[in-house]
């Protein structure tokens, strides 16, 4: 009875998965005047904070944002450790439709990757779960981040709240994959709002 009862529940775990992966991959994004107001409001402020944080240094980090292709991007995402070139990421995916819509799917899809990366160069960030396991250093100061973005499913969720000003849960150290996958249906919850009905 017991291995039954296993079997079941791995059967509706594993369906839950499917369902929500199939789900945001069907129909394509709406024209941009047709997005929903808050996503392109959020957009552009995102536009407005690469501004402040790159156009006013003197050196060549603004064109190279903007210049990057996307598969240095997803290397950024899915393996880079130096946390420059990830904070650069929503900068780079919000200059542009078509960037945004391809990476945002791929990012809900990417909220259920659990894959440690870690991270470097990351002394003005503060992620509480790291700075208690002594991976980061406590500074009152710093930039905090709620997700484990030393995990590509936090480095997921934290761009995507980013890009738009969602809060659909906080990817901690130890988030279960049953909690991923409900964040995870939230995303694409919200990611069909953005797609042709």
């Amino acid at each position: 009875m017991i291995k039954f009862v296993g079997c079941l529940l791995t059967f509706l775990f594993l369906n839950n998965v499917v369902f929500a992966q199939k789900t945001y991959t069907e129909k394509p994004f709406l024209p941009k005047k047709l997005l929903p107001i808050a996503f392109k409001n959020q957009l552009a402020a995102v536009n407005r904070e690469f501004f402040v944080a790159y156009n006013m240094r003197f050196d060549s980090s603004a064109r190279d944002v903007r210049n990057y292709k996307i598969e240095q991007i997803r290397n950024f995402i899915y393996k880079e450790k130096d946390y420059e070139y990830l904070f650069r990421c929503p900068f780079w995916i919000a200059a542009d439709s078509a960037r945004y819509v391809q990476l945002i799917p791929e990012l809900v899809k990417a909220v259920t990757d659990t894959t440690f990366i870690g991270l470097t160069n990351a002394g003005d960030v503060t992620i509480w779960a790291r700075v208690k396991t002594g991976e980061l250093k406590q500074n009152s100061l710093n930039y905090q981040i709620d997700d484990d973005i030393f995990r590509v499913c936090g480095r997921a969720n934290w761009i995507l709240k980013r890009l738009s000003k969602n809060e659909f849960g906080n990817i901690r150290i130890d988030t279960s994959m049953k909690d991923l996958v409900e964040i995870q249906k939230k995303w694409v919850k919200w990611l069909n709002t953005l797609k042709v009905k």
